[in-house]
């Protein structure tokens, strides 16, 4: 018998983000993370007026660290809406772009967004003598989806952060409650979208971008189907005969990662829900193999199946 170690398991992708999106080779970072900067620096006068511009960003932290409307801000003379609860960060925020402030291109508030009332988006944009959003940005680590689902405003382009760790073939929504930092898988989001008259254009690692369904054939742009939507952080896993666990990914050691934390790297095997003298393959049927599944039942709390077993042994016994 082989080492466990020697086994192979790996990632088969038949689809790789430069492949198929055409708006990949726009990307680039100025202010941004993964490159948003530069494929909204392409997108957004296809579909409005880049000199008129009016952003909205959900999640503004310090207004420009890793911000995806600080560009527009700064460089193309937009007009920007920044929300964030953070009370450190907003202090840093009206800092970083009090020249902004000052003209009348900036507007800021310490606040969470709700679904109605005083700090609707609506009525920021009231509050901020604005009628409209032309590009949105969701980024605040759990309740995006929420955010994007109550939105009272319908904004021409949208981007919004969902968990990468979930395959598409996952709709996972995290509680709707700001305790929880989980985010929700793409395909939850997109089918969300979808719903909301949206479609998606492009993915980064932990972004989505969708645009208005009624602006996309005007703008020509290319729809993406939500299981094109890959990323390396995606894990799977399965089970041998015997209860060993295997979980497979794409980290240096062929199982998943943890993508919020450098250098945590799971070898394929390191996680197991049996200690190792439980794991076996029951072959023989012999009493002592029933005594080791039995235990293993009750390792697993499964008290059920064991009366069940035992009853239909002792039937047949009789």
């Amino acid at each position: 018998m082989g080492k466990l170690s020697n086994f192979t398991g790996r990632v088969n992708s038949h689809y790789f983000k430069n492949e198929g999106l055409k708006l990949t080779k726009y990307e680039k970072n100025i202010y941004s993370q993964c490159g948003q900067d530069g494929v909204l620096e392409n997108l957004l006068p296809k579909v409005t007026d880049i000199n008129q511009l009016i952003t909205f960003e959900v999640g503004g932290w310090d207004g420009v660290t890793l911000s995806n409307t600080c560009n527009f801000l700064r460089n193309f003379k937009a007009k920007s809406i920044f929300i964030e609860a953070n009370r450190e960060k907003f202090k840093s925020l009206l800092e970083n772009h009090k020249t902004e402030l000052a003209e009348g291109r900036a507007f800021a508030f310490n606040e969470f967004l709700t679904p109605k009332g005083y700090s609707s988006p609506s009525n920021f944009l009231k509050r901020s003598g604005l009628t409209h959003i032309d590009f949105l940005s969701i980024d605040v680590d759990g309740m995006d989806y929420f955010i994007f689902r109550d939105l009272d405003v319908s904004p021409k382009v949208v981007l919004i952060e969902f968990n990468p760790t979930f395959h598409p073939d996952v709709e996972f929504i995290q509680p709707e409650n700001y305790k929880y930092n989980w985010g929700s898988s793409s395909s939850a989001i997109i089918k969300l979208a979808k719903e909301k008259g949206y479609e998606l254009v492009h993915f980064f690692d932990t972004d989505l971008l969708f645009v208005r369904r009624d602006l996309i054939s005007k703008s020509n742009l290319n729809v993406i189907n939500q299981n094109a939507v890959f990323n390396k952080a995606f894990g799977y896993f399965g089970f041998g005969y015997d209860g060993t666990m295997f979980t497979i990914g794409n980290g240096n050691k062929n199982g998943p990662y943890f993508p919020w934390e450098d250098g945590v790297d799971f070898v394929s095997t390191k996680i197991q829900i049996f200690p190792s003298f439980l794991r076996f393959f029951i072959s023989k049927k012999n009493y002592l193999e029933y005594l080791k599944w039995t235990i293993r039942q009750i390792y697993l709390k499964n008290y059920k199946n064991v009366y069940l077993r035992l009853k239909s042994l002792f039937k047949n016994k009789n």
